[in-house]
């Protein structure tokens, strides 16, 4: 077995990883703001993609500048398609119970894929975001698209915790996520504050798509192992913990392509879930959960 190709699988799994990662947290905030398991949540990723893709070829020349600005409103339509899935999961709320809300979620996930395949087609689909070009880290060749989105996902972190713990409003959500009832008698509106989860999560999914389509291209179909992986990772981390998803998506990565490059690649899609066996075995709360949750 060649150990010196290690530096670079790490490299690569960290790519993956750090999208795995923000899917998960994305399952994590909804978990924690509603006890609710949002299975459209790898559609928002390919959303996030194809519709970048699509605003992009409006353009002539594909600039960075049009990109941005594509990638902009491609977020801006995640953050509405999030809202209207609030919409219809606070509508089925009444007499309903949480195995209802999830089947409503999975009910849109398979809607969303299956609008996507209609408009897009079967084709991947991909679009220029990243400079070209690579740096040498640690024996590692690293691409400027894979130091783009370590980073990007490290800054949503950090803004994510920002807003979690040093603004009224992410006060507001933790409080909700503890105790609904002690919550509302001073005054905050917890259904307003599962509103902003659920933006927050179809930002998060969104941002997951843009990042990933320019490095390995999106179907329409993705969205199914987007989102196991992604929920493997929440599990992994903590499921009401998205800073502890984040760490697991960029852990299950890693061993994803560390398997794929020194064992087989035929087992590609089942080092995660193998990984996740391992850690509910050793830690069946998560590398994370009971530790730092989100409403500590």
């Amino acid at each position: 077995m060649d150990f010196s190709g290690i530096p670079q699988f790490v490299a690569g799994g960290l790519t993956v990883g750090a999208v795995y990662g923000l899917v998960g947290a994305g399952f994590s905030l909804i978990f924690k703001a509603s006890k609710v398991i949002n299975f459209a949540q790898g559609e928002f990723v390919v959303l996030g993609g194809l519709v970048t893709y699509s605003l992009v070829g409006l353009f002539t020349g594909a600039t960075l500048s049009a990109t941005l600005a594509a990638a902009l409103t491609a977020v801006a339509v995640l953050l509405a398609i999030g809202a209207l899935l609030y919409t219809l999961l606070r509508t089925a709320k009444r007499g309903s119970n949480e195995f209802t809300y999830v089947m409503v979620t999975l009910a849109v996930a398979i809607a969303l894929r299956g609008a996507a395949g209609l408009v897009w087609g079967t084709e991947y689909k991909t679009f220029p975001l990243y400079p070209r070009g690579s740096v040498k880290v640690l024996g590692a060749v690293v691409t400027y698209g894979t130091l783009i989105t370590v980073a990007a996902t490290l800054l949503v972190s950090l803004g994510l915790w920002l807003v979690l713990y040093r603004t009224m409003i992410g006060k507001a959500m933790r409080a909700c996520a503890d105790s609904p009832m002690a919550a509302q008698t001073v005054g905050i509106r917890p259904q307003r504050m599962v509103l902003y989860a659920y933006l927050g999560s179809a930002f998060m999914g969104g941002l997951a798509g843009i990042l990933l389509t320019p490095i390995l291209m999106m179907s329409y179909d993705n969205g199914v192992m987007l989102a196991l992986k992604g929920f493997t990772a929440a599990v992994a981390g903590g499921l009401a913990n998205p800073f502890g998803a984040i760490v697991g998506g960029l852990v299950i990565g890693t061993i994803e392509s560390l398997g794929v490059g020194m064992i087989s690649s035929e087992l590609q899609n089942a080092y995660a879930f193998v990984a996740l066996l391992l850690v509910l075995f050793l830690r069946p709360q998560g590398l994370f959960g009971g530790r730092a949750e989100l409403a500590r």
